[in-house]
């Protein structure tokens, strides 16, 4: 057996946190962890929010890791007096974190033509992305669902653009399905990682950090899994440049009805929410609603 850790666990009011840590580092612990108490939902202020701070939570979950197990009476001088509830002891094997992180990343299927895969699990034929280099490996919900829309509605030779293109797999798939592909993200940092991708695939797509404004010209497919106020207020310019289907994603269900109005322009072929997440796909500037798909994903 390797090497072990005991791990103790306390809930304690938020502003107890500093000083039971103190007293727990005093005691040896060579780790401390905040974590909401179980049953707390968290709270976040989103980017398109305004108004006060959401409150922080009055209680914390605080865990602690030593080598060996101080005893009781030591534990109970570092909670110096403050209430606590639901102290646990637990001894936890070393794990293999960089084994435990790669197992996250399983092969994304999308279809027989096109899987998403980290580097580790060399399955041929698959689209190459490196996880953390920048949001999106496939594996979330709004990826997926415009990783289909790729899958669905390429073309060789046509022409694919992915505005806020992140990691570039969405631009990188329409490539490997014979689509000529852009990718354009604010972020330089998403560029570059993107544009290794493209190298580490061998596929040739133009990313850069042209604003969605300064696109000239159409596309064939537009694709854009982006925050639903984001694609509310770039929504002239997406259909500006689009001569054909529209894919949009990364719509929390509840702020979806703003998206549906801002592209209310075009037929639906599609709007399908999955694990709370919405996504659309609009037909071209002429084509009817409903045209060339039944409205289920395959």
């Amino acid at each position: 057996m390797g090497r072990v850790w005991h791990a103790y666990a306390v809930t304690l009011p938020r502003p107890a946190v500093a000083s039971v840590g103190r007293g727990l580092v005093g005691l040896g612990a060579t780790g401390l962890q905040e974590d909401l108490p179980e049953g707390v939902t968290p709270t976040y202020r989103q980017p398109w929010d305004t108004g006060p701070m959401p409150r922080a939570p009055k209680k914390v979950r605080l865990r602690a890791w030593f080598d060996a197990r101080p005893d009781d009476a030591a534990i109970a001088g570092a909670l110096d007096g403050w209430a606590y509830e639901d102290p646990e002891w637990v001894v936890q094997a070393e794990e293999d974190w960089a084994e435990d992180w790669k197992r996250n990343f399983q092969p994304v299927h999308i279809s027989a033509r096109l899987v998403v895969a980290a580097p580790w699990h060399q399955v041929p034929g698959a689209l190459v992305i490196e996880p953390g280099n920048a949001f999106g490996t496939g594996e979330h919900p709004t990826t997926r669902a415009c990783l289909r829309a790729v899958d669905h509605f390429a073309c060789p030779n046509a022409t694919v653009i992915d505005v806020g293109c992140g990691s570039g797999v969405l631009a990188l798939a329409g490539a490997k399905l014979g689509m000529r592909a852009r990718g354009i993200d604010i972020d330089p940092d998403a560029v570059t990682a993107a544009l290794d991708a493209a190298r580490a695939n061998g596929l040739d797509v133009a990313f850069d950090t042209t604003p969605l404004s300064g696109v000239d010209g159409r596309y064939d497919l537009v694709v854009a899994n982006l925050f639903a106020e984001v694609l509310v207020a770039l929504a002239p310019d997406l259909l500006r440049i689009s001569c054909g289907p529209i894919a949009l994603a990364g719509i929390l269900a509840d702020r979806a009805q703003m998206v549906r109005e801002a592209f209310a322009a075009r037929g639906v072929i599609q709007d399908l929410t999955e694990e709370g997440w919405v996504s659309l796909w609009y037909a071209g500037p002429s084509a009817p609603s409903g045209e060339g798909h039944s409205g289920e994903s395959r």
